[in-house]
């Protein structure tokens, strides 16, 4: 008999998380954002940084029925939805998570985030769906402006953090339920920093505990925004 062709090989495109690994090796921790970063966008980008809920395109999901293998019907669960904080093509990582040259004094310090380098007002996201725990000044160490989100994430409570926004940047409240990809802000140069980004961390629990955000991102399967359905 004739020996069955090979099977064509299967292309697969790189994620967001994938090109952020491939960038980190030559990425300057501590480096001054480029004056490219530093305009401010146009109205239109400005005007998609207005905050609005997911829920009117999800909502028709929720409590779907749908007939089961026995004839009966059941509610649809809804899969969980993680995101990246900032939309892919308009960030850069800068500086890692753990160990670094202080951007001020030089020496030593840990770093409790991530950092990514964006233009001014570029949309921030929640990465999962919670509650806005904080919105306001510095707080635990970390300069103006922070919003904290509650999340519920396979049975275990996280927090995410967003920092160095100003304060005509914040677009929640406290107590205001979020969708995983709703706007929360716009990132500012705001305190600490020394060229405008995001600094995005992930807490463990409610003891200021953190972990690697990236690595905590690709573990949970963080998606573009742009995939979100």
């Amino acid at each position: 008999m004739p020996a069955s062709a090979a099977a064509p090989a299967v292309q697969t495109q790189p994620s967001v998380l994938d090109l952020l690994d491939s960038r980190a090796a030559t990425a300057q921790p501590s480096s001054p954002t480029p004056q490219s970063l530093l305009a401010t966008p146009t109205a239109q980008a400005r005007a998609e940084s207005v905050p609005a809920s997911r829920a009117a395109e999800r909502g028709a999901l929720d409590g779907v029925n749908v007939e089961g293998a026995h004839g009966t019907m059941a509610a649809a669960v809804p899969e969980k939805e993680i995101v990246m904080p900032l939309p892919q093509g308009a960030f850069r990582k800068t500086s890692s998570y753990g160990g670094r040259a202080d951007p001020f004094t030089g020496g030593s310090s840990a770093h409790t985030g991530i950092d990514l380098a964006a233009p001014l007002d570029t949309p921030i996201h929640a990465v999962a769906d919670g509650v806005v725990d904080y919105v306001g000044p510095g707080r635990a160490g970390r300069s103006s402006m922070i919003i904290v989100l509650k999340h519920e994430i396979d049975g275990q409570v996280v927090y995410s953090w967003y920092n160095h926004m100003y304060a005509s940047g914040l677009y929640v409240e406290v107590g205001q339920q979020v969708q995983a990809g709703d706007v929360i802000a716009g990132v500012g140069n705001n305190g600490r920093s020394t060229g405008p980004h995001l600094h995005f961390e992930i807490h463990t629990d409610d003891d200021l505990t953190t972990t690697d955000p990236l690595a905590w991102l690709r573990e949970q399967g963080a998606v573009d925004v742009s995939e979100l359905p």
